[in-house]
């Protein structure tokens, strides 16, 4: 488990490919100590899992979770086609924002509503044009 960042700050946190029952308990312990008093804004790094589980699903609703408490965020970063798929038929996929990279979900916490209003309706936009093209 990889985490950086300093209270009041962003915090970006890489998830290992395997994780047992008592390292997803120590994970989210450490997260926690980390938030205390803060507007957490979390970036989950999933770059090191191929695919997902339900004990992963349950972690990253946890991390969800302690964040909404403290009226933070959390966002994925990194996530593989398999696991994406996952998220997608557990429902998951729409209680979490996900970004190809880190950089850009830590750039997303950054811009305002009217650019994010704006980037997802030009995505819309290009989304729509790649359908009636093929």
């Amino acid at each position: 488990m990889t985490m950086t960042g300093k209270p009041n700050d962003l915090i970006v946190l890489s998830i290992p490919g395997t994780l047992k029952s008592r390292q997803q308990r120590t994970f989210l312990r450490t997260l926690v100590s980390r938030m205390r008093g803060l507007r957490p804004r979390l970036v989950l790094d999933c770059s090191r899992l191929d695919a997902i589980d339900g004990s992963v699903i349950r972690l990253m609703l946890s991390c969800l979770e302690e964040a909404l408490k403290r009226n933070g965020d959390v966002k994925l970063a990194g996530v593989a086609p398999t696991a994406k798929a996952m998220l997608e038929s557990t429902g998951a996929s729409r209680l979490f924002r996900i970004f190809a990279s880190n950089a850009d979900a830590i750039r997303s916490f950054f811009q305002s509503a009217a650019e994010r209003a704006l980037l997802e309706e030009v995505q819309i936009d290009e989304d729509e044009r790649r359908q009636h093209a093929a």
